[in-house]
């Protein structure tokens, strides 16, 4: 897509109150979505420190997916030979495009491209996020205020306030300490309604 179609997409999608989220790999391609005022870029493999720096400027969240990344590399057997190996070169420069992102102050938000890996793992997530730089508390935040923010309900989801939704989950443990308890949710809340709770 042009520049100027890209433009377009996203003037319109604004002008009627929606996100954008850019769907990239490649740099060239997440500069586009950068220029053009894109809300968030998925994946972002190949960004380099530049096009990360822009996105910083401008306030673009980053929706790294490690996940999925990981799951494709861990399935490579099953894809065509020249598939598997452009999934594990996407794999390897993800893998500094975040680092870059953390170190720059990048807006990083959750997601997982859950169906690439299987539904129920999502929370794996946090570990990879932590193992390429992430604090703890920063992983964590990815997933419920900064993931808020880029959606647009702040005010209504995100954090444990008076007047929010009572959205809530428990885990065992501190996952500050060891993050790998997000995995183990006994307790799940949605506006105040319990859904879950096995201990």
């Amino acid at each position: 897509m042009t520049q100027e179609e890209v433009n377009a997409i996203v003037e319109e999608a604004h002008h009627w109150g929606r996100k954008v989220a850019a769907h990239i790999h490649g740099d060239d391609a997440g500069r586009v979505a950068i220029k053009a005022g894109v809300d968030s870029i998925e994946h972002g493999s190949f960004m380099k420190p530049e096009t990360l720096a822009q996105m910083k400027a401008k306030g673009i969240f980053l929706v790294p997916t490690l996940l999925a990344g990981e799951t494709v590399v861990a399935q490579a057997a099953k894809f065509p030979p020249a598939i598997a190996a452009k999934g594990k070169a996407a794999v390897a420069a993800r893998s500094d495009m975040f680092r870059n992102a953390v170190k720059m102050g990048v807006k990083i938000a959750f997601g997982t491209d859950s169906a690439v890996s299987p539904h129920g793992v999502n929370a794996q997530e946090f570990a990879l996020m932590i193992g390429l730089g992430m604090s703890p508390g920063a992983a964590l935040r990815s997933a419920t205020g900064a993931d808020a923010e880029l959606l647009g309900l702040a005010k209504e989801i995100g954090t444990i306030e008076k007047g929010k939704f009572a959205d809530i989950v428990a885990v065992p443990g501190d996952p500050l300490g060891e993050i790998r308890q997000t995995e183990k949710v006994f307790f799940v809340m949605k506006e105040g309604k319990i859904f879950r709770n096995s201990r």
